[in-house]
């Protein structure tokens, strides 16, 4: 179970600290994908972050091990490389010369 990161008296503001951040996968370090739009709590006083938004998943604020230059996260089970693999095999695989592509 991903373990509570302590930001306790610590403020953030989304668009700076969190917005077009790189995500990297606690496990290994791994670069996981980019903050696309940050959920937010508004009945909580003051507004928390409630998830963060990258592609088509949302990682709930509990999966948020640190915030820094970068913010890491506990990915487990997540398809963070949905668009990655997307590309690889639409695009990527069907240039002349790239991998198994047929020329």
């Amino acid at each position: 179970m991903p373990r509570t990161p302590d930001t306790s008296g610590r403020v953030l503001h989304a668009q700076l600290h969190l917005l077009d951040r790189q995500l990297i996968d606690q496990a290994d370090g791994h670069l996981a994908g980019k903050i696309d739009d940050v959920e937010l709590d508004l009945d909580a006083d003051p507004p928390v972050v409630a998830a963060l938004i990258t592609g088509r998943e949302r990682i709930t604020a509990r999966r948020i091990a640190a915030i820094d230059t970068a913010v890491t996260v506990v990915v487990e089970d997540l398809d963070l490389d949905y668009y990655d693999d997307w590309v690889e095999n639409h695009v990527i695989a069907k240039i002349p010369g790239a991998g198994d592509a047929t020329e």
